[in-house]
């Protein structure tokens, strides 16, 4: 056996070991009893198979390996991957929850809204029909106003032609008067003429009183009217006050719409 034979058959023997392998031992002696013997091409070989399946398993053994690895990245993956379907998962079960909630408040935004705007149309048409009423009571009391006005000055006209014969009334009586204080005793025609003088001034009396209360009554009325046209709250106020809660409650529901 020459010496690269010897080095070859080394080599192959540390790849054995390397591979938890028994080496091969090389025996120099002339007994050959108990040993077999190849020849130079079987012995070449037989290193060469040797080598050969101990590198083979050598790959094997690396691509086993590679392989663990792979499985192991593969695994964590399939772990990391697991768990972020979990987290996505579980996110949106909380986003459902979270829309159904949203949803939830829209609905009862929409009904809180839709039961204001039918509370507020209501209002309106009770304002509508206050406002008629009170412009139906206005013309009435325009109407009534003018017809106190115009009685007024009839009344005026009536006082002032009354006036005018209560002063030709006094003048005569003046003249009555003065002609009865020289006429002692007294007739019965002096009593007449007394006597229709205090009808005429009880009339007179009456006519001024009832002038007085009519005048008083027109000035009462009217001040009650204006005071319960002022006591009432404006239309357009109201209308200003409906449309900015409108507007408030459309806000709230497109700002829970965007979340």
């Amino acid at each position: 056996m020459t010496e690269q034979e010897e080095a070859e058959w080394e080599s192959i023997n540390v790849l054995l070991m390397m591979h938890g392998l028994k080496p091969l031992s090389l025996v120099k002696r002339t007994d050959l009893k108990d040993l077999i013997i190849f020849d130079k091409q079987s012995s070449q070989r037989m290193r060469q198979n040797l080598k050969l399946l101990v590198e083979e398993t050598s790959c094997q053994q690396n691509m086993i390996q590679e392989l663990i690895e792979t499985n192991q990245q593969l695994r964590n993956e399939l772990q990391l991957e697991q768990s972020r379907a979990a987290n996505q998962e579980q996110r949106a079960n909380d986003l459902e929850q979270i829309m159904e909630s949203v949803k939830s408040k829209i609905g009862e935004l929409e009904d809180e809204s839709l039961s204001r705007a039918c509370h507020q149309q209501n209002k309106i048409k009770d304002l509508q029909k206050e406002q008629k009423t009170l412009q139906v009571k206005c013309q009435h009391y325009k109407k009534k106003r003018t017809e106190q006005e115009e009685t007024i000055a009839s009344l005026q006209m009536e006082v002032c032609r009354l006036k005018k014969e209560e002063e030709d009334r006094i003048v005569t009586q003046n003249r009555v008067f003065a002609y009865l204080c020289k006429r002692v005793p007294h007739t019965v025609l002096d009593r007449q003429l007394l006597c229709l003088i205090d009808y005429y001034e009880s009339k007179i009396r009456k006519i001024h009183t009832q002038r007085q209360y009519k005048e008083d009554e027109s000035q009462s009325e009217e001040e009650n009217d204006y005071r319960n046209l002022d006591a009432s709250p404006t239309y357009k106020g109201l209308l200003m006050s409906l449309q900015n809660q409108l507007k408030e409650s459309k806000s709230k529901i497109d700002a829970l719409s965007s979340e």
